[in-house]
């Protein structure tokens, strides 16, 4: 278990609060706990876009190519020539395309899900209270020393209704 204060606030609002004077004094590591999904702590942790998005794209990409190349490499290696069409036909391979594009986006989509949520977990993080799934947000400050003490004053400050300082 690392060291630090865990403070647990009734609010959305006090816990946007904290998280905002806590990185304004220049804490860091800051670990939020939400009852429900919440885009203001989002902004206040000053978290942006999700790289998901990007493993989609790679994964959409690479499956259109993949149907382009398997379909064409197919039409190549078995010759099937009829009416002097063209062995390699760009319409005939749109359906299997766009369904390789559609299937490696959701893989590619679900792997990063996983990757980026640090998902499965196997043991609950240690700061984790059953309040927090519940009707409490919680605020776990990693700090030692003087920073612990400073960060425990704060939270004090900003209205904590239940505050843990662990050494």
């Amino acid at each position: 278990m690392s060291s630090g204060v865990l403070a647990q606030y009734d609010t959305l609002h006090g816990t946007v609060a904290a998280i905002e004077r806590l990185r304004t004094a220049g804490h860091t590591d800051i670990e939020v706990f939400s009852p429900i999904p919440a885009p203001e702590i989002e902004e206040a942790m000053d978290i942006h876009s999700s790289p998901v998005r990007i493993w989609a794209l790679v994964g959409g990409i690479t499956g259109c190519m993949t149907g382009l190349l398997l379909a064409a490499g197919t039409s190549l290696g078995y010759p099937l020539v009829t009416q002097g069409k063209p062995l390699v036909s760009f319409p005939p391979f749109v359906v299997f395309m766009f369904e390789l594009t559609v299937l490696l986006t959701g893989i590619f989509g679900l792997v990063a899900l996983l990757v980026h949520a640090r998902r499965p977990v196997i043991n609950l993080d240690p700061n984790y209270r059953a309040s927090f799934s519940v009707d409490r947000w919680g605020v776990f400050i990693s700090a030692d020393g003087d920073e612990r003490i400073k960060a425990e004053n704060l939270v004090r400050e900003t209205g904590a209704l239940d505050i843990e300082v662990k050494a």
